[in-house]
């Protein structure tokens, strides 16, 4: 028994108590925005679009590269295949007129004649015997080396390309833009969560006060039953049904509390707060709104909606498509430059040195034909243009549905509040005139707790009302894009 009591006392000193915290809307709305992982995600997509857009920014520019090579071969590269005799022309057979050889002008001195004969002496091929000739060994013809340099720098300008960069880097900024709308869409979504758990955590934290009420008004209805009966006034039965309210009371009071931890840890896990936390909400559902301006609300949806925001963008990268794809057809021009080394040189004899030249041009290449692939692909784009327009109106359509049946659904949950806060002030009059009636001896036991629950289920109603009412003003602003204003709209 004494290991059990300090057992229980150790544990009682060592376990902390949690701090209660107060939190506002605004606050759940701030806590969420930093800690929710998809919007993270969504601000790293901003800066990755960010980043695609400044690469097809640098299309503009020109490209320059240097390269290197290094190869070493194993043969020199060899002109002749044997040893070769070139036939000398002496100067006297060439034409001054023309500068090409004639053979009859000088033939004595050129060609060799028989002696016997008197005629041209020919080779085995039918080839006059030249007088003279040069003999051109074959390993005396080899260049080239084992180690082959090269190493140069190149600049490449695009002149025309037929629009294609303007129209990357025009869906890059697009994609850029998208990527922002899709945050405001995560944000959007995100803030409608935080405020529907915040205001059905505030609704259960309202009805855990109303059972406390009902239990308080029932004990005080327990003690005025028992002092009647200790009298002889009443009888044990009225005693015991007032004990089996209060024990329903009490029970209900425990679903409400454990349906206010579980609203409680969703709304902690959402903000990013442990779950162990004790937080409270400060606001409360006393606020009575009115009807909604439908057609302010409709007017803003075209220009408040990411989703809207996010298919225009689409549509306008669909028609960049088109444009890309017409580009097809048109030439592509580009300055090119460069300076290049080489080792062997080839501008000093093949030697074991390094030698370098510039050089300049301008590449053109203009598309003729390739069995129609550039039509096809024209026409799938045109396609995709086409279907992107389709579903911004289908959106535009499906948008307007939605923001028609949010303010009608607001409305009427706005009728039910008022409807259930003249329930209440009904309710609160009958228990008051019960309980006066039933302090005279007017009226029974069965009288008093029947006043007593239609209280507690109007009050119940009423929260439950107010809480719609909230939701459903949530979610008349997140249809028309307006769930991150601050200010109300009734």
């Amino acid at each position: 028994m004494k290991k059990g009591f300090l057992f229980t006392l150790c544990l009682t000193v060592v376990i902390p108590l949690v701090a209660q915290q107060t939190l506002s809307l605004n606050d759940c709305k701030r806590l969420a925005l930093e800690h929710n992982y998809t919007i993270r995600i969504a601000k790293e997509d901003i800066g990755s679009s960010e980043a695609m857009a400044s690469s097809a920014r640098t299309k503009y520019f020109p490209n320059i590269s240097a390269t290197g090579l290094y190869n070493r071969t194993n043969r020199n590269i060899q002109l002749l295949e044997n040893d070769m005799l070139i036939p000398v022309v002496p100067f006297s057979a060439i034409n001054p007129e023309t500068g090409e050889f004639d053979p009859n002008r000088d033939p004595a001195n050129t060609f060799v004649f028989n002696p016997i004969s008197g005629g041209l002496i020919y080779d085995k091929d039918g080839n006059p015997v030249f007088t003279n000739y040069a003999w051109l060994p074959k390993d005396q013809l080899q260049f080239g080396g084992k180690n082959l340099f090269m190493a140069g720098i190149s600049i490449t300008q695009p002149i025309y390309t037929g629009g294609k960069i303007r129209e990357m880097h025009r869906i890059s900024q697009l994609n850029n833009q998208i990527a922002k709308f899709s945050l405001t869409k995560e944000q959007n979504e995100l803030l409608y969560g935080v405020e529907a758990n915040y205001w059905r955590m505030v609704s259960l934290q309202e009805k855990v006060k109303t059972v406390e009420s009902y239990i308080a008004l029932l004990n005080k209805l327990k003690t005025d039953v028992q002092n009647l009966y200790t009298e002889g006034i009443v009888i044990k039965t009225d005693v015991l049904r007032v004990d089996v309210k209060a024990n329903e009371a009490q029970l209900n009071l425990l679903k409400a509390q454990n349906g206010l931890e579980l609203s409680r840890m969703a709304l902690c896990q959402m903000v990013g707060l442990p779950f162990e936390s004790n937080i409270m909400l400060s606001d409360s559902l006393d606020k009575t709104p009115s009807s909604i301006d439908a057609e302010l609300l409709a007017d803003s949806t075209n220009t408040t909606r990411p989703e809207l925001a996010m298919l225009s963008q689409a549509v306008s990268i669909a028609q960049s498509g088109v444009n890309i794809m017409k580009s097809r057809y048109l030439p592509n021009v580009g300055l090119t430059a460069g300076y290049t080394f080489l080792n062997p040189n080839p501008y000093s004899g093949f030697s074991n040195s390094f030698g370098g030249d510039w050089n300049v041009g301008v590449a053109i290449n203009i598309p003729i034909f390739h069995w129609n692939d550039r039509a096809h692909t024209l026409r799938a784009a045109q396609h995709e243009h086409k279907k992107a327009e389709l579903q911004l109106a289908e959106a535009r359509e499906m948008i307007d549905l939605q923001v028609r049946q949010a303010i009608f659904a607001a409305n009427e949950s706005y009728k039910r509040v008022s409807m259930a806060e003249e329930n209440l002030l009904l309710a609160t009059e009958n228990l008051r005139i019960t309980s006066n009636a039933f302090a005279e001896g007017m009226v029974k036991t069965t009288d008093v707790l029947e006043a007593q629950a239609l209280w507690l289920e109007a009050n119940s109603n009423l929260i439950d009302a107010r809480m719609e009412s909230q939701l459903s003003t949530v979610n008349l602003r997140k249809v028309t894009g307006q769930i991150n204003i601050d200010e109300e709209i009734w």
